[in-house]
């Protein structure tokens, strides 16, 4: 999957000049810049090649949308004097190619064909995405958040960050072909039990089985109880720690384990970790309503139309 590099939360387009010759329907207007059927389908192709997948027609309609957003976030960068140089276009050219590990120019080649770019349709993407994100940073500001609002949050969805509860198992499997076989490993099992309640040190006798090759297994370390398969989780429910169970058998083999702890299902703590990931799902969830709100109010000042009921899917020749 090719990604080209982007803050906004909008696909990057290039708008066609009002100059231009138009010779088929248009399907965005915002102000004087356009977008034909043939920008939208050539974008429809672009965005399935960066995306590694065709879009759907049942996309089409978002698409529309999308793409008169971002005209109008372009339209508000001209409006701000907001001048891209080309040294920060080369830049997002390197970073570009560093992103998708693309060292050759042959590589770098295929890729543009991959999208339907030629390299100064690329540099002109990548200049209007950078505009754009300027003018987001004036537009919607710093967002502030305080260590109270993530805390208050952390408490209104405890129930999204609980941990399941956890047992530290050691555990063998001795497979078998047959009833004989069988018979013989469940009386190994059971043996392999007597002598670690008589003092033996079950990981230690579960190592040098499996050691032997004659099974496979040993200590498991903490799973997450509701992981396990179910004919093993419904033994270890019943074991307190410490415990070791009787042998019992599945389709894998003959299997026999010891519950070394078990640790209760809790909501993870307000650590630094947790801290991260909330500020993140915050900062995204109000960058992104700011977003529309900007791109809401631009849409009252410029002159927006969108005909996407132009913008089908092409039929075979």
């Amino acid at each position: 999957m090719m990604r080209i590099p982007v803050v906004v939360a909008f696909a990057i387009l290039l708008g066609v000049p009002a100059s231009a010759e138009i010779v088929e329907g248009i399907v965005v207007r915002v102000n004087e810049r356009i977008l034909t059927i043939r920008d939208m389908h050539r974008r429809v192709l672009e965005k399935g090649a960066e995306m590694g997948a065709p879009i759907p027609p049942s996309e089409y309609a978002a698409l529309v949308q999308e793409a008169a957003d971002e005209l109008c976030l372009l339209e508000r960068a001209q409006e701000l004097k907001i001048d891209i140089s080309s040294d920060e276009v080369d830049q997002a050219v390197t970073q570009l190619r560093q992103s998708n590990h693309i060292e050759s120019e042959a590589a770098f080649d295929a890729m543009l064909r991959d999208m339907g770019l030629s390299l100064t349709g690329l540099r002109a993407r990548l200049r209007d995405t950078i505009a754009i994100n300027r003018a987001l940073q004036k537009e919607v500001g710093e967002i502030p958040i305080t260590e109270q609002e993530l805390r208050a949050r952390w408490e209104r969805e405890r129930d999204a960050y609980m941990q399941p509860e956890k047992v530290h198992i050691v555990h063998l499997v001795l497979p078998f072909a047959d009833e004989q076989q069988r018979e013989r490993e469940l009386a190994r099992a059971r043996r392999l039990g007597a002598a670690a309640r008589s003092g033996g040190n079950f990981a230690t006798l579960v190592a040098e089985e499996v050691e032997r090759g004659n099974a496979s297994g040993g200590d498991l370390g903490e799973l997450a109880l509701d992981d396990l398969r179910a004919e093993v989780r419904q033994v270890v429910q019943a074991l307190a720690p410490g415990e070791i169970s009787e042998p019992f058998v599945s389709s894998a083999g003959v299997h026999i384990l010891q519950l070394l702890s078990r640790t209760p299902a809790s909501v993870r703590p307000f650590t630094s970790e947790l801290q991260e990931e909330l500020h993140e799902k915050e900062l995204s969830e109000r960058y992104h309503a700011r977003l529309r709100l900007v791109v809401d109010n631009l849409k009252k000042r410029y002159v927006v139309e969108t005909r996407p009921e132009l913008f089908v899917p092409p039929q075979p020749s």
